[in-house]
């Protein structure tokens, strides 16, 4: 498979998009239809957009610059740690990193958990992203100052850069989806699972957008101000992420659709039954209020068997991955030894991937989705990787080209149908299900699976005393996506007809107190 240009891709997303405006007028979205044929009518038609309307376009802004971000981060620490100067050449050096970001990724959670308890889902997004920002700014502050000035410990054995590397490759691996579950939440709260299945194709597709841009740059970029000027340009985007994500969070606050209400109207609720109750009946609240996140969460899972599915469904497919991930950064690093250009070639990479997740989510999956039950796609959504990996795993020596075009699969189709029919997963259910649950599953399920796999390859590598090949991992993808297969399988019976979730979804949003039926 040869990468095409990354600007042609870019071009490829912005046709399709422009293609499916005609498709998309006149669907509305909590009634609304954006698009018209002269700049100044969008204008005048965005200006008169309800207050509902204004708010996803804001934390979708907020969801594709923090992906645009991360696709900086990603090619710039993917290039350190597989550098001969600050990264690690070893085999086992990448399953031993993912295997640090399960671990690390809990600690994020639990500081989300309190902070979503104490501040609410607005004050938890916004320090999460603050504390992204200064992570990934000092890291790339650092790994500059430390590269120059060849700073090592231990008689000159450890070089301080490769363990600032480390840090950074380990925090992009969990911070991704530690933000983007939560812009995920509002829009999910915020709108009905009819109008998600019209619009959350197109509203990911911004994501590829941005993402498509900025891998496609990441090769003009790189050599001007080099792979840490990268980091620094995720911080800028986080910043600009945070304002949008804020904004949205604040027209919701004023015009009374606040996700933030259900909770309380719902803690209120149970305050005003537990005042009616006396002697030994009367219910605890102090006691309920001091269960930590780990105990909250096994009650959440107990109480909704769904997310114990997607939890499952997300741990196969992060495992499946892995692998994949693992096969390509090997074959990538024998043929391509130059970090530059392989930074490049790898920028160019993610942007082919985002710019046809693009084209399929302006241009196919809004149609698809208003037709099909999730249920089915679901169940359908797997073949296609399982084939690409099936054929991968029958060549001796897999060429580039090919683990590529697997990899490349999977991840098409995780960014263009899995994460839009994962988000209406959650729409019908309640407030702990789409924010308390959905981030453990995000964080804790995602990078479970990258983690988990990572152990079992290196502690397979250990035990054996060698490394393993190509095409044995290429023999595991297949036993991977078929395995995968089955868990979707399993997921597809716990959700709901589409006609159901849409009553399920509009019951709980006219529970909500000062919510107007016009927003």
């Amino acid at each position: 498979m040869t990468i095409s240009a990354g600007a042609a891709a870019a071009d490829s997303v912005a046709s399709a998009s422009a293609a499916t405006v005609a498709t998309l007028r006149g669907v509305p979205v909590g009634g609304f239809s954006p698009y018209s044929p002269t700049p100044l009518n969008l204008v005048t038609r965005v200006m008169k957009l309800p207050p509902k309307a204004h708010s996803v376009m804001a934390m979708t802004s907020a969801m594709a610059l923090h992906f645009g971000g991360y696709e900086f981060a990603r090619s710039a620490n993917m290039a350190l740690f597989t550098s001969t100067q600050t990264g690690f050449t070893g085999p086992t050096a990448f399953p031993l990193a993912m295997a640090c970001v399960s671990p690390f990724s809990v600690i994020l959670l639990m500081g989300y958990g309190r902070e979503l308890e104490r501040n609410g889902p607005r004050v938890a997004l916004r320090h999460c992203t603050l504390l992204s920002i200064g992570v990934i700014s000092s890291l790339g502050i650092l790994i500059s100052y430390l590269e120059r000035n060849n700073i090592k410990l231990f008689g000159g054995k450890v070089a301080l850069a490769k363990v600032a590397v480390w840090s950074s490759f380990v925090f992009q691996n969990a911070y991704a989806h530690l933000l983007y579950t939560q812009h995920w939440s509002f829009i999910g709260s915020v709108l009905t699972p009819s109008q998600g299945a019209t619009w959350f194709a197109s509203i990911a597709g911004m994501s590829s957008i941005t993402s498509t841009l900025a891998g496609s740059a990441v090769s003009r970029l790189v050599n001007r101000i080099g792979l840490t000027g990268l980091l620094e340009g995720t911080a800028i985007c986080l910043v600009l992420s945070l304002l949008c994500a804020d904004f949205a969070y604040s027209i919701a606050e004023r015009n009374g659709f606040d996700p933030a209400e259900e909770i309380k109207e719902k803690k209120r609720k149970a305050q005003e039954r537990a005042s009616m109750k006396k002697g030994d009946k009367a219910v605890d609240l102090a006691v309920e209020k001091k269960k930590g996140t780990v105990a909250k969460s096994l009650d959440l899972f107990r109480r909704v068997p769904t997310l114990g599915a997607l939890f499952w469904e997300v741990f196969v497919f992060q495992s499946l991955s892995t692998i994949l991930n693992l096969c390509f950064i090997t074959k990538l690093k024998a043929d391509i030894p130059d970090d530059k250009i392989r930074a490049a070639w790898t920028g160019n990479f993610w942007a082919l991937v985002n710019a046809v997740s693009g084209v399929m989510q302006f241009g196919i999956m809004p149609l698809f989705m208003n037709k099909v039950e999730p249920s089915l796609v679901w169940c359908g959504m797997p073949l296609f990787p399982a084939l690409c990996t099936i054929v991968q795993c029958f060549q001796d020596d897999p060429s580039l080209d090919l683990i590529a075009f697997s990899f490349f699969a999977a991840k098409v189709m995780d960014y263009s149908l899995r994460n839009v029919v994962n988000e209406m997963v959650y729409m019908p259910l309640d407030f702990e299900s789409r924010y308390l649950g959905k981030e453990i599953i995000g964080v804790f399920g995602n990078r479970l699976g990258k983690s988990g796999m990572s152990i079992i390859l290196a502690g397979l590598t250990f035990v054996s005393g060698r490394d393993f090949s190509i095409f044995e991992l290429s023999q595991l993808t297949a036993l991977a996506s078929l395995s995968w297969w089955a868990t979707t399988i399993r997921l597809s019976h716990f959700i709901p007809k589409k006609r159901e979730a849409e009553a399920q979804a509009k019951s709980r949003q006219q529970e909500m107190p000062n919510t107007k039926k016009d927003r």
